[in-house]
């Protein structure tokens, strides 16, 4: 505690000073998005292009190794599992981020994620040498195990790193990383590149590149501040941290005062069951897994797996049906680039308010994904560490996850049935979700920017009846 003092005497009589952007902070931010969120969205895209040969050479192996002549509608339902398997993978992924992100800390949580990648990129280089379908599938699970860990402990990482009016920036660079790997897959899936026939295996794994440049210098990333100073209760290290993420011992009285508030008479990390008992909690976890579905179920994850072959149903030729869906990618990351600004000078209710409201109206592809990018893309990624104190946050952030990665399955593996029944009348239950998505946003979500998490946590701490405006 004499640390904490000296740290804050320096502080009594200095006016309030913005916050540098430090060289640990902003690499620590980019070499992790990089290395382990573009992988996590590229796993998610990779697979739309190369549907075509990958379904083709599905149904060639198992005839030939087991004699097994599937139908149209077993390949569909084949395809449909390999799709969704990822999603599988993310659920169990998320389920384990809380306890690993406590154990390991939200850096070691990232280097956990990033070795269950580079098996599965080893697993998806050998599959078509092999001659393994169950391989194949084996692999899109642990990415799908990774990329869960990724989407629970990198949001809460860069927010811990981050100084109050920096979180909103930093809190959406998970999402902005997985838009930029949606598109990378994409271009690398196309036919003239990795996606044709002979080589669609080694564009499942090309990630492994962006991670050998990222990963690389691991040690060098910063660790949370507030792991360290409120879960591990190492006092000095997180000092010391926090002094190198600001750049000096300016401006740091604040964020000390903060994180003493929310260590004082707390235990280290809550359980599930202890979160979930606690009725102050109620309100706060509806609204993070509401969101966390809610964001799955307005539809556009079906864009990202399927819209090659929605496109090319529709008559389209093979060539524009795959320049249809780069522009898709195009959309969803040019409008996912503006999230780091919007989250830094817009009020986050706003911003959902309007997200809602026109993925509800707007059901075609190109205006869901650009109102869709707006909020729903990257708000929910990291309101949880807005709405949670540090001793419930990493088990409510993955229970959150893992109603989003569980809504993301139901989407992912349902939807070509329902597209076969609906057709695009399924865009209709989607705006139903959205709906509802508004309507929670208008009267139980409070505003979150620029407030310290305390605050927020007390004005949600009384369920439904809260008064959050």
């Amino acid at each position: 505690m004499e640390s904490v003092r000296q740290l804050m005497e320096p502080e009594q009589h200095e006016t309030k000073q913005r916050p540098k952007w430090t060289r640990l902070l902003v690499w620590s931010t980019l070499g992790s998005t990089i290395g382990a969120a573009v992988p996590g969205g590229y796993c998610m895209g990779i697979i739309n292009n190369s549907a075509v040969h990958m379904r083709s050479w599905c149904a060639a192996t198992l005839l030939q190794k087991y004699g097994m002549q599937l139908t149209p509608a077993r390949l569909d339902t084949l395809w449909a599992s390999i799709v969704s398997i990822y999603l599988i993978g993310g659920v169990l992924g998320s389920a384990c981020a809380g306890w690993a992100a406590n154990r390991f800390g939200r850096r070691g949580c990232f280097l956990l994620s990033g070795s269950l990648l580079l098996l599965a990129a080893l697993g998806f280089f050998s599959c078509r040498w092999l001659q393994s379908v169950e391989l194949l599938l084996l692999c899109r699970l642990v990415v799908g195990l990774g990329a869960g860990l990724i989407s629970t402990g990198l949001p809460m990482y860069h927010s811990e790193i981050a100084a109050l009016t920096q979180r909103g920036t930093l809190g959406a660079s998970c999402a902005v990383g997985f838009s930029v790997g949606i598109l990378l897959a994409q271009i690398c899936s196309m036919e003239a590149l990795l996606g044709g026939e002979q080589h669609w295996h080694l564009a499942l794994g090309f990630y492994v590149v962006f991670m050998a440049i990222c990963y690389a210098p691991y040690r060098c990333y910063a660790e949370s501040p507030k792991w360290l100073y409120i879960v591990k209760q190492q006092r000095q290290q997180a000092l010391h941290m926090l002094v190198r993420l600001r750049g000096g011992n300016t401006g740091l009285q604040s964020e000390i005062q903060a994180m003493e508030q929310e260590a004082a008479g707390k235990c280290s990390s809550r359980s599930l069951s202890e979160v979930l008992k606690d009725s102050k909690m109620l309100l706060p976890v509806v609204l993070l897994c509401a969101y966390q579905g809610g964001q799955q179920l307005t539809g556009c994850s079906s864009i990202f797996y399927y819209s090659v072959s929605i496109f090319r149903s529709s008559g389209l030729s093979p060539r524009t049906a795959e320049l249809l869906s780069l522009c898709a990618g195009n959309v969803n990351l040019a409008t996912s680039l503006l999230n780091p600004w919007l989250m830094a000078k817009l009020y986050r209710r706003t911003l959902m308010l309007l997200s809602s409201f026109f993925c509800a109206l707007l059901m075609f592809a190109f205006g869901l994904l650009v109102e869709y990018s707006l909020a729903l893309g990257a708000m929910p990624s990291f309101i949880g560490t807005e709405l949670f104190e540090v001793p419930s946050r990493s088990v409510a952030n993955s229970l959150g996850n893992q109603t989003g990665w569980s809504c993301n399955f139901l989407v992912g593996f349902l939807f070509p049935t329902m597209h076969s029944l609906m057709g695009s009348w399924v865009f209709l239950l989607f705006s139903l979700f959205s709906s509802l998505l508004f309507l929670l946003t208008k009267f139980y979500l409070p505003e979150t920017r620029g407030r310290e998490v305390a605050e927020v946590a007390e004005l949600v701490s009384h369920g439904f009846r809260s008064k959050v405006l």
